[in-house]
Parts: C-alpha cells; sequence; structure tokens
C-alpha cells in the first residue's frame, strides 16, 4: 500500500469528550511502544492506560481498563491483532479500535475491517496523524484518504460479505442503486475520507440529519463502518 493514509486529508478533528481519551497501545515491538508513548505524553488530551505486547492480553487489560480507543498492531507473535480486535469487540461496551499497518498487507486491513476495527493507519504515518486518528475513532468518525482505500480495494478480490471478486463488485452495484439521491451524494462524500460535520457544511444539513443518513447507508450496504460503506461504494461505482 503506497501513499498517505492519514496525512493526506488532514482536517482539523474535535472530540466532545471533555475527560481525556483513554488509550490502550497493543504491539510486539517495545521501541514502537516506547514511541507511541512519547507521541501521546505530548498530546495532552490522550492518555495511554496501559500497554500490551501481545494480542493474547487483550481481553484482560480492556476489561482492567475500559478504554475509549485501542491501537492494535495487527502482527503479532502469539495471538495476531485481527483475532484481538475480535475478541475487544466481544466485550460489553466494546472500545473503538485503530488498526496498526505496516507497508503492502492490505489484506491485513480488510481483515481488521471486518473484524471490527473502526479505522486505520500506517506506521510510517507523521507523529501528529496517530492523535488525528485517535481523536477521530473517539469522536464516533473516522480518518482515511480515498486513494489508500482504492488501493485495498484494487488489491483484495472479495468484498466486506466475502464474495468472490466477480459477484462482489456486482452486488455491490446492485447495493448503491438501492440508495436515494442524498443518500448517494453522502456516500460520495464519506468515501472520499469526509467527517459527518464537513458533509453537513457542504450540503446545508443538519448533522444530525447526515447521521441519519449514513445509518440508513450502512443498513442497505449490509456494512457496519464508514471504512466499509466507502469500499462499497468503490466496488459499486458510485465513485469513479
Amino acid at each position: 500500500m503506497s501513499g498517505s493514509v492519514l496525512s493526506d486529508v488532514l482536517p482539523t478533528i474535535g472530540t466532545t469528550m471533555t475527560a481525556p481519551i483513554d488509550l490502550v497501545v497493543v504491539d510486539d515491538d517495545p521501541f514502537v511502544r516506547r514511541g507511541l508513548l512519547d507521541i501521546f505524553a505530548a498530546s495532552g488530551d490522550i492518555r495511554v492506560v496501559a500497554e500490551a505486547d501481545d494480542g493474547d492480553q487483550v481481553p484482560a487489560v480492556l476489561a482492567r481498563h475500559r478504554p475509549h480507543v485501542v491501537l492494535m498492531d495487527l502482527k503479532m507473535r502469539r495471538v495476531g491483532g485481527i483475532d484481538a480486535i475480535a475478541a475487544a469487540m466481544a466485550q460489553p461496551n466494546p472500545p473503538r479500535v485503530v488498526a496498526m499497518t505496516a507497508l503492502d498487507v492490505d489484506d491485513l486491513v480488510l481483515a481488521a475491517i471486518r473484524a471490527g476495527a473502526h479505522s486505520f493507519i500506517r506506521k510510517d504515518e507523521p507523529p501528529q496523524s496517530f492523535g488525528m486518528a485517535v481523536r477521530a475513532v473517539a469522536a464516533g468518525t473516522t480518518l482515511f484518504s480515498e486513494q489508500s482505500l482504492r488501493e485495498i480495494v484494487a488489491a483484495t478480490g472479495p468484498g466486506v460479505t466475502g464474495e468472490p471478486h466477480g459477484s462482489d463488485r456486482s452486488d455491490a452495484a446492485r447495493a448503491v442503486t438501492t440508495l436515494s439521491d442524498r443518500e448517494s451524494q453522502i456516500l460520495r462524500a464519506l468515501a472520499s475520507g469526509a467527517t459527518n460535520a464537513a458533509i453537513a457544511g457542504d450540503l446545508y444539513l443538519s448533522e444530525t440529519t447526515v447521521k441519519t443518513h449514513v445509518s440508513h447507508i450502512y443498513t442497505k450496504l449490509r456494512v457496519t463502518t464508514r471504512v466499509e460503506a466507502a469500499m462499497e461504494a468503490l466496488r459499486g461505482g458510485l465513485v469513479i
């Protein structure tokens, strides 16, 4: 996967949370964890409450600390990030998850989204991008670039429902035709990486109205995240 995931979109992401965002960092490389801890220590609004060095520690750490967000490596020695994300999503009131990826792991990104990850970030992103990603998912949205999703869609055959490549494209095309004109308009904006607030401003709608439309889009496309919805827009030809 080439090109930036977050640094090429760089909107200002705010959060309505008045308390610090509690974060758990999961990575089997102690140097990566140390670097991330230094990044977040300087943030002022993100508090690392725990760290784990493998996916098998995730359920216990989450049960003890109840973080808002988990920053999850996808390739670890004992239990990988995909299984760890699934375990996190099975917990009561699960946290929001940002998957961390190295280069050329598009298949793992897609698997992470299927497992329940809310967003993803490459490990070679600039330091400020990690805070942006955490703040975005804590606020109930996500950050991604359209180009990064195009590369994942091009590199991976099956879609979010797991069908073979050919039927996946045709099913996505049929699904997007069920959207209303307004829903299609909002999905195009969503697929460009726009936040709900940005979409609301551009279309002269309230943010609540945009959220309602996004919920309807999820139902019609049979997806649960913005990343999945954006991928289906690309597969279905709504975004060219």
